[in-house]
């Protein structure tokens, strides 16, 4: 089929007998366009097995399909160097060292809230409680922003480990379990 055809969005739709123009949504394939790490079925099945279906923004067990692997580490951090070769072989100390689990609605909340923070230096809240482990609400200017070494900058950010961070406040509270 021709691409100029599928690019077309003023077409009407024959069947319909429609005379309203129609918008083609096409797949656009995923990974590779943003250099982004992408992963298997297999491997996505596995991080959300090992870190076992908890939601981490919900701090519960939930159904898995709800759920996503998310870079603790921003994407919009990494440098060339930060991207590994192959997720495929990833231990299970270095998967919950890295990732943690969320729906897709809250993957989508927190890439706004790294943006906002590499744009204006503004680390990120969670329920609008600004608490921070470690650091404070803004960027330390020591860091870089960008390559492994700005991973030192996200620590402490709500966003950055929900569960460590939720800890941390917990233990503030001195709440007992």
């Amino acid at each position: 089929m021709d691409i100029h055809y599928l690019l077309d969005t003023k077409r009407t739709c024959k069947k319909c007998n429609s005379k309203t123009a129609h918008i083609l949504l096409l797949p656009l394939p995923r990974g590779g366009i943003t250099g982004y790490e992408t992963w298997s079925k297999e491997l996505r099945e596995h991080i959300i097995n090992t870190l076992k279906i908890y939601d981490v923004f919900e701090a519960r067990v939930t159904k898995k399909e709800g759920l996503l692997p998310d870079h603790k580490f921003p994407e919009i951090r990494w440098d060339k160097d930060t991207k590994r070769i192959s997720l495929e072989n990833l231990t299970i100390e270095e998967i919950k060292k890295d990732f943690q689990l969320m729906t897709n609605q809250r993957n989508q909340q927190k890439r706004e809230v790294c943006r906002f923070c590499y744009q204006t230096g503004q680390r990120g809240i969670i329920y609008g409680i600004p608490c921070f482990y470690r650091g404070n609400e803004f960027w330390d200017k020591e860091i870089p922003k960008q390559g492994k070494e700005a991973e030192k900058g996200c620590v402490g950010c709500a966003w950055y480990d929900i569960e460590h961070w939720r800890q941390e406040l917990i233990k503030r509270l001195n709440i007992q379990d």
